[in-house]
């Protein structure tokens, strides 16, 4: 599925919440910042910043640091997409981090849980079971 850009919609929220931010900040405010006001990811933010910028809605002042954005042509949001597109970018960001949430939670489980000892004890009996075969190969060949 190819990347969608940002809808009507988000567009104009994402301007707004930029217009919003830079009268309460006195300068242009952090992706960061928008995404916070917007109550989405730090990713969410970054991809509709992107996709705002190359179409010319937007300004990213990027700095080492951080990313201030800027409006540049608002009436640019009017060529933006209004049509629906099925499950959007912000749902497969949602089931990425949850499957991310779900590797972190089961290696956090083996490390803190039995999974060590448990690879641990295994391993050793496997090098016991070879050094068994070892010896009875080397006792049966001597005779």
């Amino acid at each position: 599925m190819p990347a969608r850009g940002p809808q009507y919609e988000e567009g104009h929220l994402f301007v707004a919440a930029v217009r919003v931010l830079a009268h309460r900040e006195g300068r242009p405010p952090t992706v960061e910042e928008i995404a916070e006001l917007l109550g989405d990811s730090r990713e969410i933010a970054y991809h509709l910043a992107r996709g705002l910028a190359e179409k010319g809605v937007l300004r990213l002042l990027a700095n080492p640091f951080e990313t201030h954005v800027e409006v540049a042509d608002h009436l640019a949001l009017e060529e933006l997409s209004r049509e629906e597109h099925g499950p959007g970018f912000e749902e497969d960001l949602r089931e990425f981090q949850e499957r991310k949430k779900k590797d972190r939670d089961e290696m956090s489980d083996f490390f803190m849980g039995d999974g060590r000892e448990k690879k641990k004890k295994d391993k050793l009996s496997k090098m016991e079971e070879e050094f068994r075969k070892f010896r009875k190969s080397k006792d049966s060949g001597d005779d």
